[in-house]
């Protein structure tokens, strides 16, 4: 029986890689943390104190998990997969966290951009292909247009749609990358694209630093790679920022830690999606750490999710430039990855994760689910940060066994 103790308590739903380092900071501040997750395997698992094993999108499930457990906390951490679960949670256990609905607003993509359009905040031209008129379906937005899942996440499902040839494909490959089998079709917005990392407190939504993001480009975009502080010029940065704090306003959140996505595009910019979540790909553990001063963020969601409500002033640029970069899976069995100890040793590199299984099957990368490595590198330039992980990268040897 694991009851209430003095010490205090984390459950994390989730354990992909990216949640590690959330084990690591709470169990620096003196916690006990628990990891959820549908496999014993998990990364975060395997540093956590406690693990249970289920699926985090099974409310029944971890409810009792959590009221056998009894912790004062439960948190999503980086993973979008149990933003909901954990706000059901919380309100059936009496715990802090965002309200369901909020939750729901994040989470589903339908839900939030129609939150974005009563509150006026900027964002693309879009129409829902609803699962059962999806082969009838005609878009009202002039091509290219975007189709994507309304309730998935990782770049799965997502489309560029140049024609009418191309429509049904996309629409059926979104519509099966999701739960509902839904689709989002948007207009096609043009420029870069960005991510900004947030905290909410008491309604307060604070903006820590925007990040240039790295895709693959046409026709899935998905990430390969991030970069902070971004490039953009200060008048771009400031109004991305107020765009990002309306944003997390919308969809309803109170207090929590956020990831929002952003285009800017000639006529300003717009929203793409956010989360309810801290970023993951090592954003909030590396990128934010190394670009901000006096601040920790992973730290302050922690105590965020325990109803404390951290003093959010004093940050600042710190002058340094980081940034992260993927190799991105290819078709075929893995063999080996070689170098890994020579990319480890590198200039100006971080870290270095090994993501790909030895002896897995993969099929070529079409969204962030599938990579081999990530590095993390630092720089005295956005240049340089970004060379540093490229010349990493290039001393890896990646071992295939075609099919």
């Amino acid at each position: 029986m694991l009851g209430r103790s003095h010490t205090k308590k984390l459950l994390l739903l989730g354990g992909p890689v990216f949640q590690k380092p959330v084990v690591e900071r709470a169990k620096a501040m003196g916690l006990r943390v628990g990891v959820a997750d549908i496999s014993p395997d998990a990364p975060a698992a395997q540093i956590a104190d406690d693990f249970f094993c289920g699926s985090i999108r099974d409310f029944d499930a971890m409810l009792e998990i959590a009221k056998e457990y009894l912790p004062d906390a439960i948190a999503s951490g980086a993973c979008d997969t149990s933003v909901v679960t954990v706000s059901k949670l919380c309100e059936e256990l009496g715990l802090p966290g965002n309200s369901v609905e909020a939750a729901l607003n994040s989470t589903d993509k339908h839900r939030m951009i129609e939150c974005f359009a009563r509150k006026g905040v900027a964002h693309p031209s879009f129409v829902v292909a609803k699962k059962e008129d999806i082969g009838q379906f005609a878009p009202e937005i002039p091509y290219p247009i975007i189709a994507k899942p309304t309730d998935s996440a990782g770049g799965r499902g997502v489309n560029l749609v140049h024609s009418r040839e191309e429509l049904m494909p996309a629409l059926l490959a979104a519509s099966e990358a999701g739960l509902s089998g839904d689709v989002l079709v948007e207009e096609y917005m043009i420029g870069p694209e960005v991510s900004v990392e947030l905290l909410v407190v008491d309604g307060v939504a604070h903006v820590l630093q925007v990040t240039d993001k790295l895709t693959s480009g046409a026709p899935n975009y998905f990430e390969i790679g991030h970069c902070q502080p971004t490039s953009l010029k200060d008048e771009d940065r400031a109004a991305i920022s107020e765009l990002a704090k309306a944003a997390v306003l919308a969809v309803g959140l109170k207090n929590s830690a956020a990831h929002v996505e952003i285009i800017v595009t000639p006529n300003g910019p717009k929203m793409v999606e956010l989360g309810a979540r801290l970023g993951g790909d090592w954003i909030t553990s590396y990128l934010i750490q190394g670009s901000v001063g006096g601040i920790d963020m992973i730290e302050c969601m922690v105590r965020i999710a325990l109803g404390e409500k951290p003093s959010i002033n004093g940050y600042y640029d710190s002058g340094s430039y980081v940034a992260t970069r993927f190799l991105p899976a290819s078709e075929g069995v893995l063999l080996g990855l070689d170098g890994l100890d020579a990319a480890k040793s590198s200039s100006g590199v971080l870290h270095v994760e090994r993501h790909g299984v030895i002896g897995e099957r993969y099929e070529k990368a079409v969204d962030d689910s599938a990579r081999f490595v990530s590095v993390v590198a630092c720089g005295g330039s956005r240049e340089e940060a970004l060379d540093n992980c490229k010349r990493a990268l290039e001393l890896v040897e990646v071992r295939i066994g075609r099919p």
